[in-house]
């Protein structure tokens, strides 16, 4: 029962700190958004290497005795999160915190538990575990469709006020949704990782250490993505200099607790999984995710983003967001649903596990994919008045 407790207080602290990760930036002076979000991928960079010194005994032994092309996936999918963290960032820059984390997370929820499913367990999406998905996924889009509702309430108030906003309401769902996507392959690369979890604790490191290993590797790849967008929107619009502004030691101590914030969400989670076990699963994720989102909710209503919206906009808000945690809860309960094998299928299952695999082909839908969606990163850089 103590570690029970345990770890569903670690889940409490996890998602508080991961809600409270952009707060800090509402607070810089004369910064733009690519000098905060800069200190904020060097601060997840350099604490999780930090960590993973302190936790993981001889880390660069580990790696060395994975295979290449195993290393090589696993910093596919670190950088695919990393183009979703920028993607975050400028959702959470564009249309605020409100309304960011519900439609991001209720995204990254969704997808992290169906992609893994469609690449390991397809046979099942039509069984009761993918059908229960199926409902948590139709009820996100209701979700999300409510949240576009009290946004554009929020923006048509502003008209009316000849109050300012930085962008339109399909240009910030899409980024936030997008951040989502990109966001939920992380949950995909994780299922990669099973040969460094395994060879950390060979090396020493504990149960609940073990996985360290496989986040610094992540962090850095998504570290050097981050930063190479920022300098390059500093080079674009000629802030470099900006960033040794007079509000340099302010600015850059945001900066670092933004991602420490961050960077220790993502810590205490996971060893609030491994004192939970099975039950991590569903209540365990379901209570992060909630956390999670309410407290980034609630910071960007605190913060006035949603001050002068009209009441039904902001009644709409709240139920979307309820919609969003609702799904979360369904998705997480087809997590927990296990699909019936035979014992052929249940070896097949075991060796496949332990072979590095891609998910995607170089087919053309895969092209049109990438194509579409570093056209819109760009789109919206464009247009964001950075």
């Amino acid at each position: 029962m103590i570690t029970l407790g345990l770890g569903f207080l670690l889940f409490f602290v996890a998602g508080m700190s991961d809600g409270s990760m952009y707060l800090p930036a509402k607070y810089t002076k004369q910064w733009k958004w690519e000098h905060y979000w800069s200190v904020f991928s060097l601060t997840f960079f350099v604490i999780s290497w930090i960590l993973t010194f302190i936790l993981i005994p001889d880390v660069f032994g580990i790696y060395a005795g994975i295979a290449t092309k195993e290393i090589i996936v696993l910093a596919a999918f670190g950088a695919l999160w990393g183009i979703g963290a920028i993607l975050f960032g400028l959702a959470c820059h564009l249309v605020g915190m409100a309304l960011t984390f519900p439609v991001a997370l209720g995204t990254v929820a969704c997808l992290g538990t169906l992609i893994p499913l469609l690449t390991t367990e397809s046979d099942s999406l039509f069984r009761l575990k993918g059908l229960v998905l199926i409902i948590g996924l139709g009820i996100t889009v209701i979700g999300i469709f409510v949240c576009s509702l009290a946004f554009k309430g929020r923006e048509d108030a502003a008209k009316k006020t000849n109050e300012k906003r930085p962008t339109s309401l399909v240009a910030g769902l899409l980024v936030a949704v997008f951040a989502g996507v990109f966001s939920a392959l992380l949950n995909v690369g994780f299922s990669f990782s099973d040969n460094v979890v395994a060879a950390a604790k060979k090396f020493g490191a504990s149960d609940t250490s073990a996985s360290t290993a496989v986040w610094a590797l992540f962090f850095s790849v998504a570290f050097v993505v981050n930063v190479a967008y920022c300098l390059f929107l500093m080079v674009k619009h000629h802030t470099l200099k900006g960033f040794w502004g007079p509000h340099i030691k302010r600015n850059f101590s945001l900066g670092v607790a933004m991602g420490a914030c961050f960077t220790c969400a993502i810590f205490i989670y996971s060893m609030g999984t491994t004192y939970l076990g099975d039950w991590g699963e569903v209540p365990g994720w379901v209570a992060f995710m909630s956390i999670d989102i309410i407290t980034g909710n609630v910071w960007g209503i605190w913060t006035g983003e949603w001050n002068t919206a009209p009441k039904i906009a902001r009644k709409l808000l709240n139920w979307g967001m309820i919609i969003i945690l609702i799904a979360i809860g369904v998705v997480a309960v087809s997590q927990a649903i296990k699909v019936k094998t035979d014992a052929a299928d249940d070896k097949v299952l075991q060796e496949s596990k332990n072979v590095p695999r891609l998910i995607c082909t170089k087919t053309q839908a895969d092209r049109f994919f990438w194509r579409t969606n570093v056209d819109i990163l760009f789109m919206f850089e464009r247009r964001m008045p950075l």
